[in-house]
C-alpha cells in the first residue's frame, strides 16, 4: 500500500518550478516568457521573482530587465555537487597535483550548460584569468571540453550541440576529438584563453563512464607542453588514481606522441 502524499507548501513548490524554468533556459529571460512557461500571470511571476532576487537565487540585468540565475543559486548547486563522491576524491588528488606541478588544477563535471568547473586549486603563483568556480568551458575550443566531447555519452553531447552556440560547433584546428581518444587526454595551447596552456584528462567510474575531467593549466611560458613531460605524466597518474578509487583500474603512464 502506497503512503499518502504529505501536505506541503504550494507556493514554495510553484516558486521552485518558476526558478527551474529560468535555470533550464540557459539564457536570461523576459518576465512574459517566464510567466507563459509557468502558466501564470506576469504579475504573479514578478512577485516570485522579487523574492528570489532578494535571496540571491535570481538576478535581473539593470539594462535589459532580463532575469537569470544569481550567485546564491550557483553556490547552492556547487555545494550539492561537492557532496558527490567522485568530486570529493578528485579534490584531494587535485590538491596534491597542484603542489606537485606548481600549476592551477581544475575539476569539471558535465553540467546543464556543458563542462562546468566545480573545484579550482591554485598554487602560490596563481593564474589571473576570468575562469573559476562555475565557469563553463567550450566543448571544442578547450582541452577540458574536448575530453568531454571524446569520452562523454554520445546522446548527451548531441543534445548539447543541438542547443550550443555556433562557435562551439567547430572542432579545434590544433586537436581533434579522435586524437584525444587515441591519446587518452587533451592539450590546449591558447585555443580558448590567449596565452594559456592546459592538459586535461578523464576520470571514470567503475562502469567505465566519464564522471569528470581534471585539468592542469598555466601561462604558456611556464608550461611543459610535452606529451611525455612531467605535467602530462603527473596528470595522467592523478586521474588514474581517482578512477581506481572509483572502481576502475588505474591507467598506466605511457609515452604520448
Amino acid at each position: 500500500m502506497s503512503k499518502p502524499m504529505q501536505a506541503g507548501v504550494q507556493s514554495v513548490e510553484n516558486g521552485l518550478d518558476l526558478m527551474l524554468i529560468v535555470a533550464h533556459n540557459r539564457r536570461p529571460m523576459k518576465i512574459t516568457d517566464i510567466a507563459e512557461k509557468a502558466g501564470i500571470a506576469p504579475s504573479k511571476a514578478h512577485r516570485y521573482l522579487v523574492s528570489f532576487m532578494r535571496t540571491g537565487f535570481i538576478t535581473q540585468d539593470a539594462e535589459t530587465g532580463l532575469y537569470g540565475m544569481g550567485r546564491v543559486a550557483l553556490e547552492f548547486s556547487l555545494s550539492c555537487l561537492a557532496t558527490i563522491e567522485p568530486i570529493s576524491l578528485a579534490t584531494k588528488e587535485a590538491e596534491r597535483l597542484c603542489l606537485e606541478v606548481g600549476h592551477t588544477v581544475a575539476i569539471s563535471v558535465w553540467g546543464s550548460f556543458g563542462p562546468t568547473v566545480v573545484r579550482w586549486e591554485q598554487p602560490n603563483r596563481p593564474v589571473m584569468v576570468n575562469v573559476g568556480l562555475g565557469s563553463v568551458f567550450p566543448l571544442y575550443r578547450s582541452a577540458t571540453g574536448r575530453v568531454f566531447a571524446a569520452f562523454m555519452d554520445a546522446e548527451a553531447i548531441q543534445a548539447y550541440m543541438d542547443s550550443a552556440d555556433s562557435l562551439d560547433r567547430r572542432e579545434s584546428n590544433k586537436e581533434t576529438v579522435e586524437q584525444v581518444r587515441k591519446r587518452g587526454m587533451a592539450r590546449a595551447e591558447g585555443d580558448f584563453m590567449s596565452g594559456m596552456s592546459a592538459f586535461a584528462a578523464p576520470v571514470y567510474d567503475d562502469r567505465g563512464r566519464l564522471v569528470l575531467a581534471m585539468t592542469v593549466l598555466d601561462y604558456k611560458t611556464n608550461f611543459d607542453h610535452r606529451w611525455n613531460g612531467d605535467v602530462a605524466r603527473a596528470l595522467r597518474l592523478a586521474a588514474g588514481r581517482v578512477s581506481a578509487d572509483l572502481g576502475r583500474p588505474a591507467i598506466a603512464a605511457g609515452r604520448l606522441r
